[in-house]
């Protein structure tokens, strides 16, 4: 379709887009929908991957699963006949691209896989992509790393591929950094996306990064001494199966990968920290970075379709781990919104009052707790 292969080039925005619509078009297991806008214009969207017959049912499903977050009603549901929800959140920093170009292969797979294991895990599962979290910086760096590619790629780090100029792509169209936005919602694509989310309220969701060019995978938990104080020691501990797996599923593959250090869980407003206060399990993905197609490293050459297999592999074993675990994924979720009100009866403090300077109108809000 897009006339190369995935990591011959990197993916624009539009390439992105007459993917995934064609894939909805192509298998009935798909749905492409768009949430919003960015600055430039450009599309936000979302794939919903599942069964043919919860695909049918999708907006049933939707606007049932988040009743599970509803602490006074979710006792009415088992949370054994729900479908467990995944979102992968793609490339919020885009000169970060390994994983807006890995979702292409993620989506396939979950498009066009056969076999009773499978149909299985699709009968139980939601899986949300969102293959493009900043559209915007998506179409510069491709732009950029593109049209400065060589017929023999240079892996020289000081090479102008790898030397995006300023202000580069990282950010979105007024430089802001959407991965800070997750609670300000400063930003257009923040204010949909929290949209969505709080549509779907995923039990899962992975936040896909990339790091420096001389480190190898990271996946959380991060450093133990750095998570935020409204993360229970519950989330932590299926935040660790998911990593267990991932260790087993890149040992497998061969490749180098750490956790529990470095990155932290400590900011609310950031992608991998804000679904954990809201009775999700969150992980960071952060993949060593090329900053284009090859560059030299301290351990050797790192190329882009590596960064890619390795994203690929992440992202399948997060939807293969959920779905073996998916019924203590659920319980959590109901478990947690139950514990918040619960916690909250044993306070003092009963209301919360804001003075508001911006709006003479809304001069005085009133927060009750329950």
């Amino acid at each position: 379709m897009t006339g190369f292969k995935v990591g011959e080039f990197l993916m624009s925005h539009d390439n992105i887009l007459d993917y995934f619509k064609q894939l909805a078009i192509s298998s009935p297991r798909v749905k492409y929908e768009v949430y919003g806008k960015t600055h430039e214009n450009r599309l936000l969207t979302l794939a919903i991957f599942s069964s043919e017959a919860n695909i049918k049912r999708n907006e049933e499903i939707r606007q049932q699963h988040p009743q599970l977050s509803d602490p006074y009603n979710s006792s009415k549901l088992n949370p054994v006949d729900l479908p467990f929800v995944v979102w992968l959140n793609h490339s919020v920093h885009r000169n970060e691209p390994s994983g807006a170009n890995s979702a292409l292969l993620t989506a396939y797979y979950l498009a066009a896989a056969t076999g009773k294991e499978i149909d299985d895990l699709l009968d139980k599962t939601i899986i949300l992509i969102d293959p493009a979290a900043n559209p915007d910086g998506i179409q510069r760096f491709s732009t950029w790393a593109n049209g400065h590619k060589s017929y023999m790629t240079n892996p020289d780090p000081a090479s102008t591929e790898h030397n995006e100029s300023w202000p580069g792509s990282r950010y979105n169209h007024y430089g802001f950094d959407l991965n800070r936005d997750w609670l300000t919602l400063v930003q257009p694509e923040s204010e949909f996306r929290i949209k969505k989310f709080l549509e779907w309220r995923p039990n899962v969701l992975i936040d896909l990064h990339e790091m420096g060019t001389n480190s190898t995978y990271h996946f959380s938990p991060g450093d133990p001494n750095r998570v935020s104080p409204l993360i229970s020691s519950a989330n932590q501990l299926l935040a660790h199966k998911l990593a267990d797996n991932y260790a087993k599923a890149f040992d497998k593959a061969g490749s180098f990968y750490f956790s529990g250090e470095r990155f932290d869980d400590y900011f609310d407003g950031k992608g991998a920290t804000y679904p954990d206060i809201n009775g999700s399990v969150s992980s960071l993905f952060e993949q060593s970075s090329a900053r284009g197609f090859v560059q030299e490293s301290e351990n050797g050459l790192l190329n882009f379709p590596f960064g890619i297999r390795n994203k690929f592999i992440g992202s399948l074993s997060t939807i293969n781990t959920a779905y073996t675990f998916k019924n203590e994924f659920l319980e959590y979720q109901r478990n947690y919104f139950i514990s918040a009100i619960n916690e909250s009866k044993k306070r003092k403090t009963k209301s919360l009052y804001f003075r508001s300077r911006l709006r003479s109108q809304y001069d005085l809000c009133i927060c009750k707790t329950p």
